[in-house]
């Protein structure tokens, strides 16, 4: 026979799960909540994975309602017939409302001295460039202009380029 004594414990055991669960679930939210959030993030395909030098990729920033300061990276997915070590961009920023306007030259290492891609994958391999800071004010709208700035005129090898705004 069971007594009534055995029911105690094992309700008290789950609410000391679930009371641990709970807090633990508290804990993830809060770091989630640390995090830089994301404003915008999206990339555009480049047509048969070629980029030429006269095609110029513009992405539509959005109007920020808050005066936080924001940041870009910007993205680059290649494959393996990507014939070169390195590739060099230009990061076009234009404003209105005030028109304001930047520009930045980011220069990517793609493989390593044996001519390893230094990204992980297998079909392709994605890279990100350091923070740019973004000039964006509340209420402006802009855009970004992205080009490349290697010699050959029309690039292979190339998916994808994208932005991701953050704060």
């Amino acid at each position: 026979m069971v007594s009534p004594m055995h029911h105690l414990p094992r309700k008290s055991k789950n609410r000391r799960m679930h009371r641990h669960t709970s807090l633990l679930l508290f804990f993830i939210l809060l770091l989630a909540s640390c995090e830089k959030s994301t404003l915008m993030h999206s990339y555009q395909p480049l047509e048969g994975n070629f980029w030429d030098r006269a095609d110029t990729i513009v992405f539509n920033l959005p109007a920020l309602t808050t005066e936080d300061d924001c940041s870009v990276l910007i993205g680059l997915r290649v494959t393996n017939s990507y014939p070169y070590e390195w590739l060099m961009l230009e990061v076009e920023q234009n404003y209105q409302n005030p028109v304001g306007h930047r520009v930045d030259t980011i220069k990517y290492q793609l493989t390593d001295d044996s001519g390893d891609f230094t990204a992980k994958g297998i079909n392709y391999f994605q890279y990100e460039s350091q923070s740019l800071p973004l000039d964006l004010k509340k209420g402006q709208t802009g855009e970004l202009r992205i080009r490349h700035l290697m010699r050959r005129e029309t690039l292979s090898g190339i998916m994808d380029v994208g932005v991701r705004v953050f704060r």
